[in-house]
This record gives structure tokens, sequence and C-alpha cells, in this order.
């Protein structure tokens, strides 16, 4: 629900990354189990199986798989273009992104 999992499954589509994904009804977001990996109730949120990492926040989430499983810079590119692209997701995840999520959540 929202805009933010389709990002994340989208990176890790892109890395060739295996996930599972989890319905979940937006009342179990604000209980236990969910808030012992995302104390902000909200998705997404991953457990990284192969280095027991739990994250939240889509932007800090697409972070962290570019750069622990990107080997082959699909994602990153190095030089002044990891920059450009930086903006453009940054200005995604603050600013059009939580336009978005209104839509979602209310």
């Amino acid at each position: 629900r929202g805009p933010n999992p389709p990002k994340v499954a989208i990176v890790l589509e892109k890395l060739g990354l295996p996930y599972k994904c989890e319905y979940m009804e937006r009342n179990d977001l604000t209980k236990e189990p969910f808030l012992s990996i995302n104390p902000n109730g909200r998705i997404p949120a991953i457990v990284d199986p192969n280095t027991g990492v739990t994250i939240w926040e889509s932007g800090a989430i697409i972070d962290y798989l570019i750069e622990q499983y990107d080997k082959d810079s699909k994602l990153y590119y190095a030089s002044d273009k990891n920059w450009q692209s930086a903006s453009w997701k940054y200005f995604q995840v603050s600013g059009q992104g939580p336009y978005f999520g209104q839509v979602a959540w209310f």
C-alpha cells in the first residue's frame, strides 16, 4: 500500500535479488511483531536474511541495497552521475513521494 514499497521492489528486481512481500493490514503496522522491525509503524521495511540488518524508510533501504549488493554498478555510478541520480532519488523520496503517500494513506 502506498508509493514506497514499489520503489524498493524495483531496486530489488534491478539487482536480481530474491525477496518476499508480505501483505499487512494497516492496523497490524502499529503492533508487534512489526513494530520491532519499524518503530514508526510504516512500510516499507526489510530484514536482510544475509546480514541480519533491519532497515526501514524507502530511501534508506534503497541506499543500503545499492551499497550492499550493487557489485556491477547497475544503479551506482562512479562519477558525477551518482550525485545527479541521488538528487532525483531524494526529490522523489522527500518531495514528490509524500504527496503520493497522502493519497494512499488518507
